[in-house]
This record gives structure tokens, sequence and C-alpha cells, in this order.
């Protein structure tokens, strides 16, 4: 894991991390009308600072299927789902955390070749879990009439 991201302002409503260039104090995410900002305002935390209290909690649905949440419950409570495949490993969704543990069960099962978001509030810090497992990332693109 990049040591430098860790220290990147991060969305706490969304968990969507931003980069140092980004000196705006609103999160793109949350003022979108799909989204919302906290009625008690923006608020801003570091990947460093979340992983002093909260770990990757991973739950096996199959034996091909796992789900990934942040432990205790961070922002709106994202899960991503980890497909093991013959053709590489896929990652729907991200969550804004990315601990030791994750990493190394992601290592034992082959990696990961590829991660799928959905939706803005997942983009999270899929950066960070792209360079730690060199894989590429594909966005969703919504069309005229459905996704």
């Amino acid at each position: 894991m990049n040591g430098s991201d860790n220290k990147l302002k991060m969305c706490a409503e969304c968990g969507t991390q931003y980069p140092e260039s980004y000196t705006d104090n609103a999160c793109i995410i949350c003022e979108d009308e799909r989204q919302a900002v906290p009625q008690s305002g923006q608020s801003w935390i570091s990947h460093e600072k979340l992983l002093e209290e909260h770990s990757v909690k991973i739950k096996k649905i199959n034996n091909n299927l796992y789900e990934f949440v942040v432990n205790p419950r961070f922002s709106i409570g994202q899960r991503a789902l980890f497909v093991i495949s013959e053709d590489g490993n896929i990652l729907w969704n991200c969550i804004p955390l990315l601990d030791e543990g994750v990493v190394e069960f992601i290592k034992s099962k082959g990696g990961l070749k590829a991660i799928a978001i959905s939706h803005p509030h997942y983009y999270s810090i899929m950066k960070m879990w792209a360079e730690a497992f060199n894989s590429k990332i594909y966005i969703m693109k919504k069309i005229k009439n459905g996704w």
C-alpha cells in the first residue's frame, strides 16, 4: 500500500478519497443529488486514521464469493464482493479501507485481476486497491435507458 495515499483526505460520509491537489472542502460525490452531505456538514478523515480503529471483515458467501465490509461500520456502509474465477479474480465495488488482512487474503486466493465499480459512492479508495494488486479498474457508465 502506498504510504502517501494513506494520508490523503477521505470523505467521512461516502469514503471517497481525494488527491492531494484537491483543495475544495466539498465532496463531489456527496454533493450529487443521489447522495447527501450530512446535516452536521462535510468532514474528512485519512486512510491512515481509519486503520487505527477499523478493519476489513471478510465473510464467505460460497466457495467463489466473499463479502468485504469495514468493521465497525464506516461511511455509508459499502460492501465489496470478491469473485473468484479461473480467468482472474474480480472485486465488484470498493470499500474505503484496505488493510493487511484483506491484502493477504486476496493474495492467498490468486490476487485481483480487475475492479468493477457500479456507482460513484463506491469509488472510495479504488486507486489504492488497484495499485496494491496491479489490477485494472472498470467504471460502469450510465446510458439512456439503464446501465
